[in-house]
């Protein structure tokens, strides 16, 4: 560390801690969006600040969940993906039928009763009871092994993937969709046509959405697959896609709340140093 870091570091340190330089922003209305510093609300303003941000990280409501809840949404997809494809990879590679795996497992079940409880299971990893499994089926609850056998898994609800979303994820085309499922020439001037103009052509997008490359982005197949992901049982989704949303789309998902989640947590922390600085306690409802 050099003297001029330590400089920096010192600077950004101070600027961090500084009650004065903590702002508050405003939903944008009519493109226009207002701030206020912290230290210049009322006790009524901090204290809806704070309210604002819990409801932002601990909402538990189905439409608008905060983003710790959706984490923990988005945490429980991946293991009813897995189990999904876990019971289809018990038939086409070890003739395993679904059947068999449901009366197996309830017998172990049966057997230690002490042990494997009802909310034990929730939990308790498949891969302490099978052996052989791919690495990435080990930790599935065995109660979702259990409603998979059951075709009891539920819906998967997209709802939180908006397009939006995968848009953003951008776009890697393989050298199979470069060189044929995505090549087209201009009729007029002979040259190859914009590939991303034809992901939009092909897949009936608002031409108005702006596609992306991005290394870390999807394949056009991926792509596809994701813009004509529909809310539907797990057990309806086909194999590309569960492994395609447990493997890729649902971690990324994750990576945005988290990020998101800091935010607001960030932002109680500065709310909380300012109510402090005024003797206020915004925690506690006042009736």
């Amino acid at each position: 560390m050099t003297v001029m870091e330590d400089k920096l570091r010192e600077a950004l340190n101070a600027k961090a801690n500084d009650i004065n330089t903590y702002v508050w922003k405003g939903p944008k209305v009519n493109g226009v969006q207002e701030e206020i510093r912290l230290v210049d609300a009322d006790f009524n303003q901090l204290q809806k600040f704070y309210n604002h941000c819990n409801e932002m990280l601990y909402n538990k409501d189905s439409k608008y969940p905060g983003r710790l809840t959706l984490l923990d949404i988005v945490q429980n997809q991946i293991q009813k993906c897995r189990a999904e494809l876990l019971i289809r990879w018990l038939r086409s590679e070890k003739q395993y039928t679904t059947t068999k795996c449901l009366e197996d497992l309830r017998t172990i079940i049966n057997n230690n009763k002490s042990e494997l409880t009802q909310d034990v299971i929730k939990t308790y990893p498949i891969g302490n009871i099978m052996n052989g499994l791919p690495i990435e089926f080990e930790y599935v609850p065995v109660s979702y092994v259990l409603d998979a056998c059951l075709d009891s898994l539920g819906v998967f609800d997209n709802s939180h993937l908006t397009l939006n979303f995968i848009v953003k994820m951008g776009l890697w085309f393989t050298p199979q969709e470069m060189q044929k499922d995505l090549y087209r020439k201009d009729p007029e001037t002979g040259k190859a046509m914009n590939r991303l103009g034809i992901v939009i052509k092909e897949l009936r997008l608002n031409p108005s959405i702006s596609l992306r490359i991005d290394n870390t982005g999807l394949s056009y197949a991926e792509f596809r697959s994701m813009c004509r992901l529909k809310r539907d049982k797990y057990a309806n989704l086909t194999s590309d896609q569960l492994r395609l949303l447990s493997n890729k789309v649902l971690y990324r998902f994750q990576d945005q709340c988290e990020k998101q989640a800091q935010q607001w947590q960030d932002k109680i922390s500065e709310i909380l140093k300012v109510s402090e600085a005024k003797g206020w306690d915004v925690t506690r409802n006042i009736d």
